[in-house]
């Protein structure tokens, strides 16, 4: 605590022997004071003002002298300084703890918000737009692939390169490669045209859809955009 000369117990110390004065616990409570951290906001203002008690008691004792007196005069001027001082950094720092707070429970919400959101994409979003598949309209899909796991997305729009995060998460990291294309019904199948040929990718792409959806497709295929079928 960077507190006025007058808050010393060194100093008080030193005046009340010089004028004889009895003390009455007021150095012991300086010396506590002095131990106090800068952020014992509580603990100081309580002692501060165990401080200006013990100091005007003294103050107002008639064996008290004229120079303890004066001294005293300071001190109690110096307490009541610095308990203006800590009562404000005892505000400011709640109100950066409050903030903080806040701060991190917009962040979670934000990521509740955007899990569930995924969830979504990544979930009941496509049962529909499955069924337009089937009905024969073609839609924007973005696979994404590590090892013998596959997850994807589709849009009615071309799918952002920020979607791929999503996918990324959903298929917990790792060494994924991403495919982009089309899905379209070709030959009764739901067919995934992808700009490289995967093999064995018709296979996985049957689970995900499962897995993603709960919705069970019979016929699901996978080719290059100028190739067979993988």
């Amino acid at each position: 605590m960077n507190a006025s000369k007058y808050l010393s117990d060194a100093g008080w110390k030193d005046v009340s022997a010089k004028s004889n004065v009895k003390d009455n616990g007021l150095l012991k409570t300086l010396a506590e004071l002095r131990r106090l951290g800068e952020d014992k906001y509580d603990q100081t203002l309580n002692t501060l003002s165990e401080t200006v008690k013990l100091a005007d008691q003294l103050k107002k004792d008639r064996k008290t002298a004229p120079a303890a007196g004066k001294y005293l005069d300071e001190m109690l001027a110096a307490a009541d300084n610095e308990i203006r001082v800590v009562t404000k950094a005892k505000a400011a720092a709640e109100k950066s703890a409050k903030a903080k707070a806040h701060g991190a429970q917009n962040r979670q919400a934000m990521e509740d918000g955007g899990n569930a959101r995924s969830s979504e994409v990544l979930g009941t979003k496509l049962k529909p737009l499955l069924r337009q598949v089937a009905r024969g309209q073609t839609l924007h899909a973005l696979v994404s692939k590590s090892g013998q796991r596959v997850a994807f997305v589709l849009s009615r729009k071309p799918i952002p390169p920020a979607s791929r995060k999503m996918l990324v998460e959903r298929l917990g990291g790792g060494g994924i490669k991403h495919y982009a294309g089309l899905c379209r019904l070709e030959d009764g199948a739901t067919t995934f045209v992808l700009n490289a040929e995967v093999a064995g990718l018709s296979k996985l792409l049957k689970q995900a859809v499962l897995e993603q959806t709960g919705v069970r497709l019979h016929n699901v295929a996978c080719r290059a955009e100028d190739g067979d079928v993988a």
